[in-house]
């Protein structure tokens, strides 16, 4: 092996502390310009107006800024998306409801806007135009959980027990430990103590 020599060997350091120096400056200067985005604490989903809508990570830091035209965001079912979920968790759920209604438009399928333009209208009194939202989205997917829990709250709102405690059960059963499922059990336990049984 061959040896360098004392010059060698400091032009080596050298190199080595200056390299190491530029990535470090390099590095810095990224995370300077570039902050790491803390993630959202996650949210319980509750189908109470209290409850915040879970928001859609790939919108939070788009949906806001002034940067982006107007057109891409019109055009846009993602940060349409969560404009909708920032008017809903703010109570606007008047500004909230043609948001939505326009997600709708560019995505059809989207669950989460079908569940949240439900909850929306039944807060503004529409209770059967989010009847008619959330039975459409359970077509849609018959797996989607949170959903069936939605739909099972409004119904409980008309008093039709028996098409709620069938939802409700629907969506308790297609994951009894999770929030979703737990709150379902909950509500179910709300009708059973509430509705009087058949002699």
């Amino acid at each position: 092996m061959l040896k360098p020599s004392p010059l060698q060997a400091i032009a080596i350091v050298a190199f080595l502390f200056f390299y190491g120096f530029a990535v470090f400056a390099l590095t810095r200067d990224y995370y300077l310009r570039h902050p790491p985005r803390v993630a959202a604490p996650p949210v319980s989903v509750t189908p109470h107006a209290s409850a915040p809508v879970k928001p859609r990570p790939a919108a939070i830091a788009l949906a806001d800024d002034p940067g982006i035209p107007t057109a891409v965001v019109e055009g846009n079912p993602v940060l349409l998306a969560q404009q909708a979920d920032e008017l809903f968790s703010q109570g606007r759920y008047a500004e909230a409801i043609p948001v939505y209604q326009r997600v709708l438009v560019l995505a059809p399928t989207d669950l989460d806007a079908h569940n949240d333009l439900g909850l929306a209208l039944h807060y503004r009194g529409q209770t059967q135009a989010a009847l008619d939202v959330l039975a459409r989205g359970t077509t849609i997917d018959p797996k989607f959980q949170r959903i069936w829990l939605t739909y099972g709250f409004v119904l409980t709102k008309t008093g039709d027990t028996a098409t709620a405690t069938s939802a409700l059960t629907k969506a308790r059963d297609l994951d009894p430990n999770n929030g979703v499922g737990q709150e379902a059990s909950r509500l179910l336990g709300i009708i059973r103590e509430t509705v009087p049984t058949q002699p």
